[in-house]
């Protein structure tokens, strides 16, 4: 489409783009911006934007009365022309009926015109460097108003009486707003070069802003009204993986995931700000902040995501097909809630490949191919295609920071020591078949290098005959898998 926008409406950066199919729309992304995978671009599959589908209500079918112009944030008109706080902090743009900022980037567009070097809440901004998003969101914004003939002058309050023009006043106080959070620790954004002093002062910031909201039975008023506007139930207390499924289906809906520095964050609209008192919150801290809007907190202990206990519940593609063929009946209960490797096709983290859990199984229908259904993945995979090799340090990190395993399905202790129980004697017989096999090319290879008079040999020879001896096959099958737990108070006792 010859006017389709050049950057992603998510991350503000170039790359390979899928346009939306809403007829007359010019936004296009990045698949791992909406959830997808890159597969989608050479799909003939039609896909439409979050900027098509009111932000409050979900309703698709009900025209748009306001969008964002920076952001996919839309409303019907319904919502539009109610008195809720979400339709109240908005800003139209002049000469334009339908079109105007949301709360979160009017404030970012106030910041950008400023070169502010601070957020409101003390996190530092870079305007200059184009490897944070504000700078790529000010360039994308510079070009808006070039485009459109706009000036920041022209932005203003929908609830302003003043009909002259002149909307200084209007401006000011909708500043005001913007930087309302700042109120008394507005004195901690200072210019000192002592990182140590700054990180200080941010530590006193994150300290005022502990929740003191009113609670409503057993939530906080800003967590209950979330959940409802969210349409869950909540006459009873919901669990954390049901809490957690709440904001991940949240953010995932509205895009909010933003991947940088080996870290995944969400971006806060109003709605999240109430619970996280800030504009974006690392995803491995939402259930600290969520903690303090809770009246009741489980104390449940957690399984670490550390290599050793992925070990545990690890399957790698051969032993899957292995399962299958000589485990007819239990296969899938066991290969269910275990973890495989799969190649990165979302490209969100720096690694080749990934960890993820599958979540269940199914059969495609055309030729009765069983499939893997993933956690996190919208599209079931064949299992040809799960790798065969041992993961990496680096891809364990990736999953520890992942929003599937921080939000939907964080495992507690027991859950992993029972799958570990449930796989540890096909674990451990597969890998000495393998340790085996590596033992043997070991002695080939080092035959090859320095001959019979290798002192390597009789090691490699001693650790075959250890592990071709029954007996040492049951000590490792007698072994009871540990599992390690998150370091926090509720689990000190392990």
């Amino acid at each position: 489409m010859e006017n389709s926008e050049d950057w992603c409406f998510i991350c503000k950066d170039g790359g390979r783009l899928m346009l939306c199919d809403y007829e007359g729309c010019s936004k296009v992304y990045h698949p791992k911006c909406v959830g997808k995978s890159k597969s989608i671009l050479k799909s003939q599959k039609s896909w439409t934007c979050r900027k098509h589908l009111c932000s409050e209500c979900f309703n698709g079918s009900v025209a748009i009365s306001f969008s964002c112009l920076c952001c996919t944030y839309a409303l019907c008109h319904p919502c539009y022309t109610s008195t809720t706080s979400a339709a109240s902090e908005l800003s139209l743009i002049r000469g334009k009926d339908k079109e105007g900022l949301c709360k979160e980037c009017l404030e970012l567009v106030r910041l950008a015109e400023s070169n502010s070097e601070y957020r409101p809440d003390g996190k530092r901004l870079d305007f200059e460097d184009r490897d944070t998003f504000e700078c790529r969101f000010k360039e994308c914004w510079e070009i808006m108003k070039e485009n459109e003939g706009l000036t920041l002058d022209d932005v203003y309050s929908p609830n302003s009486n003043n009909d002259d023009g002149d909307d200084d006043d209007d401006h000011i106080e909708v500043h005001k707003s913007i930087l309302g959070k700042r109120k008394a620790e507005e004195f901690i954004i200072s210019d000192s070069d002592d990182d140590d002093h700054l990180q200080f002062q941010k530590s006193i910031l994150l300290k005022k802003q502990k929740v003191e909201a009113k609670f409503i039975g057993w939530g906080s008023e800003p967590l209950i009204r979330f959940l409802q506007t969210v349409k869950k139930d909540t006459s009873k207390q919901l669990s954390h993986r049901d809490l957690g499924s709440a904001i991940y289906e949240y953010v995932i809906d509205r895009h909010f995931l933003e991947y940088t520095n080996k870290k995944t964050k969400v971006r806060c609209d109003y709605r999240l700000s109430k619970i996280f008192g800030k504009e974006e919150v690392d995803v491995v801290d939402v259930f600290s902040f969520l903690d303090q809007h809770l009246e009741n907190v489980e104390e449940t202990c957690y399984a670490s995501i550390v290599t050793s206990n992925m070990k545990l519940v690890y399957l790698r593609r051969s032993l899957v097909e292995k399962l299958m063929l000589e485990q007819p009946e239990s296969w899938e209960r066991k290969v269910v809630g275990s973890f495989v490797r799969v190649e990165n096709v979302e490209g969100n983290n720096s690694s080749d490949h990934k960890l993820i859990q599958v979540k269940g199984i199914t059969k495609e229908d055309k030729n009765d191919e069983i499939l893997l259904e993933l956690l996190g993945r919208e599209d079931p995979i064949s299992i040809s295609l799960l790798s065969d090799c041992d993961f990496t340090e680096e891809e364990c990190e990736d999953l520890q920071r992942s929003p599937e395993i921080c939000l939907l399905r964080r495992h507690t202790i027991a859950e992993i020591e029972q799958k570990a129980r449930e796989l540890h004697e096909d674990i451990t017989k597969d890998w000495i078949e393998r340790e085996l096999v590596r033992l043997e090319d070991c002695i080939t290879h080092e035959k090859k290098q320095n001959g019979w008079i290798s002192g390597a040999l009789s090691e490699y020879w001693r650790k075959i005959e250890m592990l071709q001896q029954s007996s040492e096959h049951e000590r490792r099958l007698k072994q009871v898998p540990q599992v390690i737990p998150e370091r926090n108070k509720t689990c000190l006792f392990f």
